[in-house]
Protein backbone atom coordinates (compact mmCIF):
# COMPACT_ATOMS: atom_id res chain seq x y z
CA UNK A 1 0.00 0.00 0.00
CA UNK A 2 1.73 2.90 -0.90
CA UNK A 3 0.89 6.86 -1.11
CA UNK A 4 2.25 10.04 -2.20
CA UNK A 5 4.27 12.60 0.26
CA UNK A 6 2.23 15.19 1.78
CA UNK A 7 -1.34 15.42 3.81
CA UNK A 8 -2.43 12.06 3.51
CA UNK A 9 -5.97 11.08 4.06
CA UNK A 10 -5.32 8.24 6.27
CA UNK A 11 -6.99 5.03 6.36
CA UNK A 12 -10.48 6.62 8.78
CA UNK A 13 -10.57 9.32 7.13
CA UNK A 14 -14.04 8.57 6.29
CA UNK A 15 -15.47 7.17 9.37
CA UNK A 16 -18.32 7.68 10.05
CA UNK A 17 -19.59 5.82 6.74
CA UNK A 18 -22.43 7.93 4.74
CA UNK A 19 -24.90 5.46 5.33
CA UNK A 20 -25.36 5.89 9.19
CA UNK A 21 -26.11 8.86 10.68
CA UNK A 22 -24.50 11.33 12.96
CA UNK A 23 -26.70 10.46 16.07
CA UNK A 24 -26.07 6.61 15.73
CA UNK A 25 -22.13 7.37 16.01
CA UNK A 26 -22.82 9.46 18.63
CA UNK A 27 -25.35 7.05 20.83
CA UNK A 28 -22.84 4.06 19.62
CA UNK A 29 -20.24 5.95 21.23
CA UNK A 30 -22.15 6.44 24.32
CA UNK A 31 -23.19 2.92 24.59
CA UNK A 32 -19.18 2.16 24.03
CA UNK A 33 -18.12 4.40 26.75
CA UNK A 34 -20.46 2.90 29.40
CA UNK A 35 -19.19 -0.54 28.75
CA UNK A 36 -15.73 0.89 29.14
CA UNK A 37 -16.74 2.04 32.35
CA UNK A 38 -17.96 -1.13 33.69
CA UNK A 39 -15.05 -3.08 32.07
CA UNK A 40 -12.06 -1.09 33.56
CA UNK A 41 -14.21 -0.59 37.29
CA UNK A 42 -14.26 -4.48 37.11
CA UNK A 43 -10.48 -4.91 36.18
CA UNK A 44 -9.24 -2.40 38.69
CA UNK A 45 -11.69 -3.91 41.46
CA UNK A 46 -11.51 -7.32 40.49
CA UNK A 47 -7.27 -7.51 41.40
CA UNK A 48 -8.49 -6.97 44.37
CA UNK A 49 -11.40 -8.78 45.07
CA UNK A 50 -9.51 -11.81 43.60
CA UNK A 51 -6.84 -11.88 46.77
CA UNK A 52 -9.32 -11.39 49.28
CA UNK A 53 -11.18 -14.28 47.84
CA UNK A 54 -8.05 -16.46 48.23
CA UNK A 55 -7.28 -14.96 51.77
CA UNK A 56 -10.69 -15.03 53.43
CA UNK A 57 -12.26 -18.36 51.56
CA UNK A 58 -8.84 -20.10 50.60
CA UNK A 59 -6.77 -19.55 53.75
CA UNK A 60 -4.15 -18.34 51.15
CA UNK A 61 -0.45 -17.32 52.18
CA UNK A 62 0.81 -14.03 50.19
CA UNK A 63 2.78 -15.97 47.72
CA UNK A 64 -0.20 -17.80 46.70
CA UNK A 65 -2.08 -14.39 46.54
CA UNK A 66 0.88 -12.90 44.56
CA UNK A 67 0.25 -15.97 41.70
CA UNK A 68 -2.96 -14.36 40.87
CA UNK A 69 -1.41 -11.37 39.16
CA UNK A 70 1.09 -13.32 37.49
CA UNK A 71 -1.88 -15.98 35.81
CA UNK A 72 -3.28 -12.38 35.22
CA UNK A 73 -1.04 -10.70 33.23
CA UNK A 74 0.69 -13.87 31.58
CA UNK A 75 -1.59 -13.76 28.47
CA UNK A 76 0.21 -10.67 27.43
CA UNK A 77 3.29 -12.47 26.82
CA UNK A 78 2.34 -16.02 25.75
CA UNK A 79 -0.30 -14.64 23.17
CA UNK A 80 0.61 -11.10 22.65
CA UNK A 81 2.04 -10.86 19.07
CA UNK A 82 -0.76 -13.82 18.31
CA UNK A 83 -3.53 -12.01 19.89
CA UNK A 84 -3.54 -8.95 16.81
CA UNK A 85 -3.70 -11.48 13.91
CA UNK A 86 -6.48 -13.22 15.61
CA UNK A 87 -9.12 -10.44 16.35
CA UNK A 88 -8.14 -9.05 12.66
CA UNK A 89 -10.16 -12.00 11.34
CA UNK A 90 -12.88 -11.52 13.07
CA UNK A 91 -15.55 -8.44 13.51
CA UNK A 92 -14.51 -6.54 16.74
CA UNK A 93 -17.26 -5.31 18.38
CA UNK A 94 -18.39 -9.47 18.68
CA UNK A 95 -14.64 -10.01 20.26
CA UNK A 96 -15.55 -7.21 22.61
CA UNK A 97 -19.22 -8.69 23.58
CA UNK A 98 -17.35 -12.36 23.64
CA UNK A 99 -14.40 -11.32 25.93
CA UNK A 100 -17.35 -9.45 27.97
CA UNK A 101 -19.47 -13.04 28.02
CA UNK A 102 -15.67 -15.05 29.19
CA UNK A 103 -15.68 -12.53 31.90
CA UNK A 104 -19.50 -13.15 33.03
CA UNK A 105 -18.89 -17.24 33.05
CA UNK A 106 -15.31 -16.87 34.79
CA UNK A 107 -16.43 -14.94 37.40
CA UNK A 108 -19.74 -16.66 38.07
CA UNK A 109 -18.26 -19.71 38.50
CA UNK A 110 -16.46 -18.71 41.61
CA UNK A 111 -19.71 -18.76 43.71
CA UNK A 112 -20.31 -21.30 42.11
CA UNK A 113 -17.82 -23.55 42.96
CA UNK A 114 -18.19 -21.90 46.54
CA UNK A 115 -21.79 -22.88 46.83
CA UNK A 116 -20.65 -26.61 46.19
CA UNK A 117 -17.65 -26.65 48.31
CA UNK A 118 -15.56 -27.56 45.07
CA UNK A 119 -13.38 -23.89 45.26
CA UNK A 120 -9.81 -23.63 45.14
CA UNK A 121 -6.59 -22.43 44.19
CA UNK A 122 -6.12 -23.91 41.16
CA UNK A 123 -9.75 -22.47 40.05
CA UNK A 124 -8.52 -19.05 41.23
CA UNK A 125 -5.57 -19.28 39.14
CA UNK A 126 -7.77 -20.41 36.13
CA UNK A 127 -10.40 -17.83 36.27
CA UNK A 128 -7.02 -15.31 36.65
CA UNK A 129 -5.32 -16.72 33.26
CA UNK A 130 -9.07 -16.53 31.52
CA UNK A 131 -9.67 -12.69 32.97
CA UNK A 132 -6.40 -11.89 31.65
CA UNK A 133 -7.18 -13.15 28.13
CA UNK A 134 -10.42 -11.04 28.30
CA UNK A 135 -8.51 -8.35 29.05
CA UNK A 136 -5.71 -9.04 26.08
CA UNK A 137 -8.14 -10.02 23.09
CA UNK A 138 -10.58 -6.60 24.55
CA UNK A 139 -8.03 -4.19 24.48
CA UNK A 140 -6.88 -5.27 20.90
CA UNK A 141 -10.50 -5.27 19.86
CA UNK A 142 -11.40 -1.84 21.29
CA UNK A 143 -8.80 0.05 19.97
CA UNK A 144 -9.79 -1.40 16.46
CA UNK A 145 -13.58 -0.12 16.75
CA UNK A 146 -13.00 3.10 18.22
CA UNK A 147 -12.26 4.79 14.62
CA UNK A 148 -15.53 3.08 13.31
CA UNK A 149 -17.36 4.89 15.75
CA UNK A 150 -15.79 8.34 15.59
CA UNK A 151 -14.55 10.97 12.49
CA UNK A 152 -10.42 11.23 12.35
CA UNK A 153 -10.03 14.78 13.77
CA UNK A 154 -12.24 13.29 16.83
CA UNK A 155 -9.83 10.62 17.73
CA UNK A 156 -7.88 12.50 20.67
CA UNK A 157 -11.52 13.46 22.43
CA UNK A 158 -12.34 9.67 22.19
CA UNK A 159 -9.10 8.00 23.36
CA UNK A 160 -8.73 10.81 25.72
CA UNK A 161 -12.19 10.09 27.60
CA UNK A 162 -11.23 6.63 27.39
CA UNK A 163 -7.78 7.48 29.26
CA UNK A 164 -9.51 9.17 31.68
CA UNK A 165 -12.23 6.20 32.27
CA UNK A 166 -9.01 4.20 33.20
CA UNK A 167 -7.34 6.30 35.51
CA UNK A 168 -10.39 6.99 37.17
CA UNK A 169 -11.09 3.21 37.32
CA UNK A 170 -7.53 2.77 38.70
CA UNK A 171 -7.94 5.23 41.38
CA UNK A 172 -11.46 4.13 43.16
CA UNK A 173 -11.62 0.27 41.31
CA UNK A 174 -9.36 -1.25 43.61
CA UNK A 175 -11.47 0.95 47.02
CA UNK A 176 -14.99 -0.01 45.51
CA UNK A 177 -13.41 -3.54 45.35
CA UNK A 178 -12.74 -3.68 49.04
CA UNK A 179 -15.68 -1.55 50.07
CA UNK A 180 -18.18 -4.54 48.28
CA UNK A 181 -15.98 -7.57 49.60
CA UNK A 182 -16.70 -5.86 53.22
CA UNK A 183 -20.46 -5.30 52.78
CA UNK A 184 -21.36 -8.34 50.55
CA UNK A 185 -19.09 -10.75 51.09
CA UNK A 186 -16.06 -11.93 48.89
CA UNK A 187 -18.48 -14.53 46.74
CA UNK A 188 -21.22 -11.46 46.43
CA UNK A 189 -18.88 -9.18 45.43
CA UNK A 190 -17.53 -11.60 42.78
CA UNK A 191 -20.69 -12.44 41.57
CA UNK A 192 -22.01 -8.00 40.87
CA UNK A 193 -18.14 -7.75 39.01
CA UNK A 194 -19.84 -10.82 37.16
CA UNK A 195 -23.09 -9.31 36.45
CA UNK A 196 -21.32 -5.56 34.94
CA UNK A 197 -19.29 -7.75 32.34
CA UNK A 198 -22.99 -9.12 31.41
CA UNK A 199 -24.15 -5.81 31.09
CA UNK A 200 -21.13 -4.44 29.12
CA UNK A 201 -22.02 -7.05 26.65
CA UNK A 202 -25.40 -5.57 26.39
CA UNK A 203 -24.63 -2.36 25.96
CA UNK A 204 -22.27 -3.05 23.12
CA UNK A 205 -24.63 -5.52 21.73
CA UNK A 206 -26.74 -2.11 21.08
CA UNK A 207 -24.80 0.04 19.70
CA UNK A 208 -26.08 0.76 16.28
CA UNK A 209 -23.17 1.12 14.11
CA UNK A 210 -22.08 -2.69 12.91
CA UNK A 211 -18.63 -3.31 12.86
CA UNK A 212 -16.86 -3.64 9.45
CA UNK A 213 -16.43 -7.18 8.22
CA UNK A 214 -13.30 -7.99 8.17
CA UNK A 215 -11.30 -9.33 4.56
CA UNK A 216 -10.46 -13.04 4.18
CA UNK A 217 -7.19 -13.39 5.50
CA UNK A 218 -4.43 -14.36 2.84
CA UNK A 219 -2.30 -15.86 5.49
CA UNK A 220 -2.01 -18.30 8.21
CA UNK A 221 -1.69 -16.65 11.69
CA UNK A 222 2.30 -16.90 12.09
CA UNK A 223 2.71 -15.55 8.94
CA UNK A 224 0.36 -12.70 9.61
CA UNK A 225 2.13 -11.98 12.60
CA UNK A 226 5.59 -12.12 11.08
CA UNK A 227 4.47 -9.67 8.64
CA UNK A 228 2.96 -7.27 11.16
CA UNK A 229 6.55 -7.67 13.16
CA UNK A 230 8.19 -6.78 9.88
CA UNK A 231 5.90 -4.04 9.01
CA UNK A 232 6.90 -2.76 12.58
CA UNK A 233 10.32 -2.39 12.37
CA UNK A 234 10.87 -1.05 8.92
CA UNK A 235 7.81 1.98 9.61
CA UNK A 236 10.12 4.25 11.46
CA UNK A 237 7.46 6.17 13.40
CA UNK A 238 6.23 3.31 14.91
CA UNK A 239 9.37 1.69 15.50
CA UNK A 240 10.65 3.82 17.49
CA UNK A 241 7.08 5.03 19.18
CA UNK A 242 7.37 1.21 20.49
CA UNK A 243 10.98 1.25 21.90
CA UNK A 244 10.11 4.65 23.36
CA UNK A 245 6.92 3.20 25.17
CA UNK A 246 8.48 -0.50 25.98
CA UNK A 247 11.56 2.17 27.56
CA UNK A 248 9.52 3.78 29.14
CA UNK A 249 7.45 1.19 30.88
CA UNK A 250 10.72 -0.70 31.82
CA UNK A 251 11.90 2.02 34.15
CA UNK A 252 8.48 3.32 35.34
CA UNK A 253 7.34 -0.53 36.06
CA UNK A 254 10.90 -0.89 38.30
CA UNK A 255 10.19 2.80 39.69
CA UNK A 256 6.55 0.89 40.34
CA UNK A 257 7.69 -2.51 42.08
CA UNK A 258 9.99 -0.11 45.02
CA UNK A 259 7.34 2.61 45.50
CA UNK A 260 5.80 0.68 48.39
CA UNK A 261 8.81 -0.40 49.90
CA UNK A 262 10.62 2.91 49.86
CA UNK A 263 7.76 4.91 51.06
CA UNK A 264 6.99 2.31 54.19
CA UNK A 265 10.64 1.32 54.89
CA UNK A 266 12.98 4.22 54.16
CA UNK A 267 10.98 7.16 54.07
CA UNK A 268 8.87 5.61 57.65
CA UNK A 269 5.31 6.50 55.85
CA UNK A 270 2.69 4.92 57.62
CA UNK A 271 1.15 1.71 55.59
CA UNK A 272 -2.71 3.52 55.59
CA UNK A 273 -1.06 6.28 53.72
CA UNK A 274 1.03 4.24 51.01
CA UNK A 275 -1.80 3.62 49.07
CA UNK A 276 -3.26 7.41 49.08
CA UNK A 277 0.33 8.10 48.08
CA UNK A 278 0.42 6.04 45.10
CA UNK A 279 -2.94 7.23 43.94
CA UNK A 280 -1.34 10.54 42.76
CA UNK A 281 -0.12 8.39 39.80
CA UNK A 282 -3.65 8.07 38.79
CA UNK A 283 -4.86 11.79 39.52
CA UNK A 284 -2.06 12.42 37.05
CA UNK A 285 -3.68 10.19 34.63
CA UNK A 286 -7.11 12.19 34.90
CA UNK A 287 -4.80 15.50 34.36
CA UNK A 288 -2.93 14.01 30.91
CA UNK A 289 -6.17 12.92 29.69
CA UNK A 290 -8.03 16.07 29.88
CA UNK A 291 -4.51 17.89 28.67
CA UNK A 292 -3.96 15.82 25.49
CA UNK A 293 -6.76 17.50 23.26
CA UNK A 294 -5.52 20.64 24.64
CA UNK A 295 -2.00 20.07 23.71
CA UNK A 296 -2.90 19.07 20.52
CA UNK A 297 -4.79 21.77 19.33
CA UNK A 298 -2.08 24.23 20.73
CA UNK A 299 1.16 22.61 19.73
CA UNK A 300 0.08 19.33 17.15
CA UNK A 301 -0.06 15.68 17.80
CA UNK A 302 3.90 15.45 16.29
CA UNK A 303 4.95 17.88 18.82
CA UNK A 304 3.46 16.82 21.74
CA UNK A 305 4.30 12.96 21.13
CA UNK A 306 7.81 13.98 21.06
CA UNK A 307 7.47 16.78 23.83
CA UNK A 308 5.80 14.46 26.51
CA UNK A 309 7.78 12.08 28.49
CA UNK A 310 10.87 14.85 27.73
CA UNK A 311 8.95 17.43 29.81
CA UNK A 312 7.50 14.82 32.95
CA UNK A 313 10.76 13.34 32.81
CA UNK A 314 12.86 15.55 35.24
CA UNK A 315 10.22 15.64 38.01
CA UNK A 316 11.56 11.95 38.25
CA UNK A 317 14.16 12.69 40.48
CA UNK A 318 11.23 14.09 42.92
CA UNK A 319 11.10 10.76 43.73
CA UNK A 320 14.13 10.07 45.59
CA UNK A 321 14.22 13.16 47.13
CA UNK A 322 11.10 12.50 49.16
CA UNK A 323 11.58 12.57 53.21
CA UNK A 324 9.46 12.58 56.37
CA UNK A 325 6.93 15.17 57.02
CA UNK A 326 5.81 17.71 54.43
CA UNK A 327 8.79 16.27 52.33
CA UNK A 328 6.50 13.51 51.42
CA UNK A 329 5.26 15.77 48.94
CA UNK A 330 7.90 15.47 46.55
CA UNK A 331 6.48 11.88 45.91
CA UNK A 332 3.14 13.32 45.32
CA UNK A 333 3.84 15.78 43.00
CA UNK A 334 6.72 13.84 40.87
CA UNK A 335 4.13 10.62 40.62
CA UNK A 336 1.35 13.43 39.56
CA UNK A 337 3.90 14.88 36.14
CA UNK A 338 5.13 11.40 35.25
CA UNK A 339 1.88 10.04 35.15
CA UNK A 340 0.95 13.21 33.08
CA UNK A 341 3.55 13.09 30.55
CA UNK A 342 3.37 9.49 29.98
CA UNK A 343 -0.29 9.74 29.65
CA UNK A 344 -0.19 12.18 27.28
CA UNK A 345 2.11 10.32 25.50
CA UNK A 346 0.12 6.90 25.61
CA UNK A 347 -2.83 8.98 24.31
CA UNK A 348 -0.94 10.18 21.38
CA UNK A 349 0.92 6.88 20.65
CA UNK A 350 -2.58 4.86 19.95
CA UNK A 351 -4.29 8.11 18.09
CA UNK A 352 -1.33 7.34 15.75
CA UNK A 353 -1.66 4.08 15.35
CA UNK A 354 -5.50 4.72 14.95
CA UNK A 355 -4.92 7.26 12.21
CA UNK A 356 -1.99 6.10 10.10
CA UNK A 357 -2.42 1.75 10.37
CA UNK A 358 -4.97 0.21 7.56
CA UNK A 359 -7.89 -1.21 9.52
CA UNK A 360 -6.06 -4.52 8.01
CA UNK A 361 -3.18 -4.16 10.33
CA UNK A 362 -4.63 -2.44 13.28
CA UNK A 363 -5.41 -5.27 15.44
CA UNK A 364 -1.85 -6.57 15.43
CA UNK A 365 -0.43 -3.00 15.69
CA UNK A 366 -2.09 -2.86 19.19
CA UNK A 367 -1.30 -6.36 19.92
CA UNK A 368 2.58 -5.67 19.47
CA UNK A 369 2.44 -2.53 21.26
CA UNK A 370 0.77 -4.35 24.05
CA UNK A 371 3.66 -6.64 23.79
CA UNK A 372 6.64 -4.60 23.79
CA UNK A 373 4.81 -2.67 26.67
CA UNK A 374 3.60 -5.31 29.32
CA UNK A 375 6.20 -7.53 28.49
CA UNK A 376 8.84 -4.86 29.67
CA UNK A 377 6.93 -4.70 32.88
CA UNK A 378 7.81 -8.12 34.95
CA UNK A 379 11.86 -7.24 33.50
CA UNK A 380 11.76 -3.95 34.79
CA UNK A 381 10.60 -5.10 38.12
CA UNK A 382 13.03 -8.11 38.61
CA UNK A 383 16.09 -5.76 37.59
CA UNK A 384 14.57 -2.85 40.40
CA UNK A 385 14.59 -5.86 42.89
CA UNK A 386 18.38 -6.93 42.07
CA UNK A 387 19.37 -2.79 41.59
CA UNK A 388 17.91 -2.16 44.99
CA UNK A 389 20.01 -4.91 46.47
CA UNK A 390 22.91 -3.54 45.33
CA UNK A 391 23.45 -0.36 46.06
CA UNK A 392 20.12 0.74 48.01
CA UNK A 393 16.04 1.48 47.40
CA UNK A 394 17.00 4.97 47.66
CA UNK A 395 20.19 5.16 44.99
CA UNK A 396 18.50 2.52 42.96
CA UNK A 397 15.93 5.47 42.26
CA UNK A 398 18.06 7.68 41.88
CA UNK A 399 19.63 5.65 38.90
CA UNK A 400 16.15 5.09 37.58
CA UNK A 401 15.19 8.93 37.42
CA UNK A 402 18.23 9.27 35.48
CA UNK A 403 17.61 6.74 32.97
CA UNK A 404 14.06 8.01 31.81
CA UNK A 405 15.95 11.21 31.53
CA UNK A 406 17.96 9.26 28.92
CA UNK A 407 15.45 7.71 27.28
CA UNK A 408 13.01 10.60 27.36
CA UNK A 409 13.94 12.34 24.01
CA UNK A 410 14.29 8.96 22.45
CA UNK A 411 11.55 10.22 19.41
CA UNK A 412 13.75 13.02 19.07
CA UNK A 413 14.82 10.49 16.69
CA UNK A 414 12.16 10.33 14.39
CA UNK A 415 10.35 12.01 11.88
CA UNK A 416 7.18 12.87 14.34
CA UNK A 417 9.78 16.24 15.49
CA UNK A 418 9.13 17.17 11.94
CA UNK A 419 5.38 16.83 11.76
CA UNK A 420 2.96 19.09 13.38
CA UNK A 421 -0.22 16.44 12.79
CA UNK A 422 -0.14 12.68 12.37
CA UNK A 423 -1.01 12.41 8.88
CA UNK A 424 1.72 14.88 7.48
CA UNK A 425 3.69 11.18 7.46
CA UNK A 426 2.86 8.47 4.57
CA UNK A 427 2.12 5.12 6.21
CA UNK A 428 4.03 2.64 4.23
CA UNK A 429 5.72 2.31 0.71
CA UNK A 430 5.45 -0.56 -1.51
CA UNK A 431 8.02 -2.45 0.37
CA UNK A 432 6.34 -2.74 3.38
CA UNK A 433 2.68 -3.28 2.13
CA UNK A 434 0.93 -6.36 3.21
Amino acid sequence: MSERPGRAAGPYANHPPAHHTGREHRYGYRLFLGSHVLNETGAAATLVVLPLTAALSLSAQAWEMALIQTFYFAPYLLLGLLAGAVVERLRPRRVMIGTDLLRFAALMSLPAAWAIDALSLPHLYAVALLLGCAQLFGDIADHSYLPQLMVKDRLFRGNSNLQMIRATAELGGPGLGGVCVQWLGTHLAVAANGLGSALSALLLWRIPVPDTKPPEPSHGLARQTWQGVVILLRHPVLRLLALSASANNLILSATLSLDVVFLNSVVGVAPGLVGFLLAAGAVGALIGAWLAPRLTAALGAGRTAVLAVPAAAPFMFLIPLTGEGWRVMAFVLGQIAISVGITVFNIMQVTYRQQVCPPSLLSRMTAMFRFAVWGAAPLGATAAGALAASVGVRQALWILAGALMAVAPMLLCSPLRRMREFDEYPFMDDRTSC
